[in-house]
């Protein structure tokens, strides 16, 4: 007998069967499972709230970014932040939510799409980024439920948002209509040049589009061509895409001529592309000169480069041929007849008339080119605005050296129009173009161009 058996006692017969009897050992584990299932689902719970938070918070930060974008340029910077607030918390509902964002949160800057960094810059309109925060610091962390027995009784939660400007090329240089667009044959389209309907695009045979060419419209299915349309415009294919634009400046047309008739220049530069400080530099005098118009023709040494001129006039006003028109504004309430040979370098043309043709070609094909804009390899300067809340009409023989015709109602031209030093045609209506075109791409010289901002978020 060993030395343990001879020292320990021989457990009784009742202590032996009750150390060998399992009754009543599942509810021991199902306590063990239970406790397990309680503390996974309770855990779930606190998960999925503060997700649903976050959630909520990055809906916030996402319309307050917008918000703070679209009240910068017109309202300044604390305005922008003020209504970037209040518009964040009214989609903040929670508990404690309502100071997730503060003043503080919304700062101004710069976004590096390549990098996607941010660059605070108090000065700047091209970016915002807005911060919400749930936390201890201020009070307003997210409460748990089952995870605060064991010493975890809040989350803290941070969600944003980076919204930026930017402005589309399409309405920069191309033809953009809010209608259709009808496009004939033999034209060439270099890259980058763009053409987009918000409804639909005809177009004929024998056109190029170099790569990097674009044709968009909403679907492709709008788009009309013969047959042998993509055998017979070379590179059509490749420049298809949908997409679709709110054209946003023609609303602006009235502000536009607003600005002019009160004389301020500085109001033409809130929807300019060169902004507050780099666009219609050549008007250098406030106030409105008014200037008689006799015999229907407006002579080029009736104007004073500089000033903004309001034309008295009775009916159609007519350009005078071979003359050049440079440096100045003009306002006109009557039509304006364009002439041959007539040049337009640095100026702006507005006029109040509904007609079809507020503003139109000569009539017939011959003599020289009319020339909006001034032949400078894409420089900045130089450039032409024709803006009507009419339609244009066109005849044959158009040069465009950076030039914008902005129309709310349609824009036709006729042949040998050449748009190869940029050339921008927006159109509340259709956009009707024949044949023997040649239209480039610039990229750059359109400060004077009216454009605005749109808004899109970049994180």
């Amino acid at each position: 007998m060993s030395l343990l058996s001879r020292t320990l006692p021989r457990a009784s017969a009742p202590v032996r069967r009750a150390a060998a009897d399992e009754t009543g050992g599942i509810g021991i584990y199902g306590l063990f499972v239970f406790a397990t299932i309680a503390c996974v689902v309770g855990l779930s719970m606190d998960v999925a709230n503060a997700y649903k938070v976050k959630s909520e918070m990055q809906v916030a930060v996402d319309a307050a970014a917008h918000a703070a974008l679209v009240t910068r340029f017109r309202d300044g910077r604390v305005k922008a932040i003020d209504n970037a607030v209040a518009t964040g918390r009214q989609d903040l509902s929670s508990s404690g939510a309502q100071s997730a964002i503060q003043a503080t949160d919304v700062v101004f800057g710069h976004w590096n799409t390549d990098t996607a960094t941010f660059t605070p810059d108090p000065a700047s309109t091209e970016a915002v980024m807005v911060v919400a925060r749930r936390s201890k610091a201020r009070g307003n962390a997210v409460s748990t439920f089952v995870t605060s027995f064991v010493g975890l009784t809040n989350w803290e939660v941070t969600a944003a948002a980076v919204a930026e400007t930017y402005r589309p090329s399409c309405l920069r240089e191309g033809f953009v209509a809010d209608k259709g667009v009808d496009i004939q044959s033999n034209n060439g389209f270099a890259a980058g040049f763009c053409i987009h309907s918000n409804t639909g695009i005809k177009i004929n045979s024998n056109n190029t589009f170099e790569a990097g060419t674009i044709v968009s419209m909403p679907s492709v299915d709008n788009l009309q061509t013969p047959t042998s349309g993509f055998r017979t415009n070379n590179g059509l294919l490749d420049a298809l895409r949908e997409s679709f634009y709110k054209i946003r400046i023609l609303n602006r047309i009235t502000e536009i001529t607003a600005a002019l008739d009160s004389g301020d220049p500085s109001g033409l530069r809130n929807y300019s592309a060169g902004g507050p400080s780099g666009s219609h530099a050549y008007l250098t005098t406030s106030g409105v000169v008014n200037v008689t118009v006799s015999g229907g023709v407006l002579d080029p040494a009736q104007l004073t480069k500089g000033r903004i001129h309001r034309l008295v006039c009775s009916g159609t006003v007519k350009m005078m041929q071979d003359a050049t028109y440079t440096q100045v504004a003009i306002l006109s309430p009557c039509p304006i007849q364009f002439a041959t040979g007539t040049k337009f370098e640095d100026v702006l043309l507005v006029t109040k008339s509904t007609a079809t043709d507020s503003f139109k070609g000569p009539s017939g094909t011959g003599g020289t080119k009319m020339n909006f804009g001034k032949d400078d390899d894409c420089r900045d300067g130089g450039g032409v605005q024709v803006v009507t809340p009419g339609g244009i009409k066109l005849a044959a023989g158009l040069n465009a050296y950076g030039a914008q015709f902005l129309a709310a109602g349609d824009i036709q031209f006729a042949a040998n129009a050449d748009g190869i030093e940029g050339i921008s045609l927006v159109a509340g209506g259709r956009i009707d173009g024949t044949s023997n075109m040649s239209m480039g791409f610039c990229g750059s010289g359109y400060a004077d161009n009216f454009e605005v901002d749109y808004y899109r978020l970049a994180y």
